[in-house]
């Protein structure tokens, strides 16, 4: 079993994965806010202060999961230095080549395998054709896997036949239930329910929470949003990871 380990850079939903001799970071929002479209539609930020960018130990990559920009920001992108490349899924690397294209941006086409020195890197696409909320990426070395899910994963059968083949040691998801009107993606993220019906179809070794921070922010989406948070310490299973520091957390 190669060595892994994982260390949260933000309370919500950006990570730093050491595996083996390789490290990636994924979906990184570590200065400035979030915003969505315009402020007075969404603008968010941090409840806890993220990880300052100078203190990231050396990376070989970055890994951006959603077109949002809680998970692909660029001004945070801009700040990361150097990055050697970049593998991002279709919609994703769209936004990065308008916004920003100077490292190496790998396009992770839906369902097909890119190749980092000995891992694989899948860009798993939701059935939900309204959006990319339920957008998945799956990362592979040596017959185990890491299943990122920020906003959960309902897996086709399509899905389950390649995940069959790998252990899957940790899934990282969300507890959150974040609900808006169905003209604007209806059920964000699941809830907690769904992340456990996720963690048992995959068979996951590990879970971690992410995206589940409480962030403060403005606009209409937080004002027509239904949200409700799980209380992660009264949490008793055995495969759940609690990480509520920036402390590199062996597995």
């Amino acid at each position: 079993m190669k060595s892994l380990a994982i260390q949260r850079l933000n309370m919500d939903n950006s990570w730093m994965i050491h595996w083996d001799e390789t490290t990636f970071v994924l979906d990184p929002w570590l200065i400035g806010t979030e915003i969505d479209g315009f402020r007075w539609f969404n603008e968010q930020w941090h409840s806890t202060k993220p990880m300052p960018i100078e203190e990231l130990s050396h990376f070989d990559a970055v890994i951006v999961s959603q077109p949002y920009s809680d998970h692909c920001h660029t001004e945070t992108l801009k700040k990361l230095k150097p990055i050697s490349a970049i593998y991002a899924a279709k919609n994703t690397a769209k936004r990065i080549k308008k916004e920003w294209n100077e490292a190496e941006l790998n396009i992770l086409e839906a369902n097909r395998w890119n190749t980092f020195k000995d891992f694989k890197i899948m860009s798993m696409k939701s059935e939900k054709w309204i959006n990319s909320f339920y957008d998945a990426i799956l990362i592979t070395h040596d017959g185990e896997a890491i299943f990122y899910a920020a906003h959960g994963f309902k897996p086709s059968a399509a899905h389950l036949s390649i995940l069959k083949n790998f252990n899957i040691r940790l899934l990282i998801t969300t507890f959150t239930y974040f609900k808006l009107p169905f003209f604007l993606g209806g059920t964000v993220n699941p809830g907690y329910e769904a992340a456990l019906k996720l963690a048992e179809q995959l068979n996951a070794k590990k879970i971690m929470n992410t995206h589940d921070e409480q962030k403060p922010g403005k606009g209409l989406v937080l004002k027509i949003a239904k949200t409700k948070y799980q209380d992660t310490h009264s949490i008793k299973d055995t495969r759940f990871v609690s990480m509520n520091d920036y402390q590199l957390h062996s597995l």
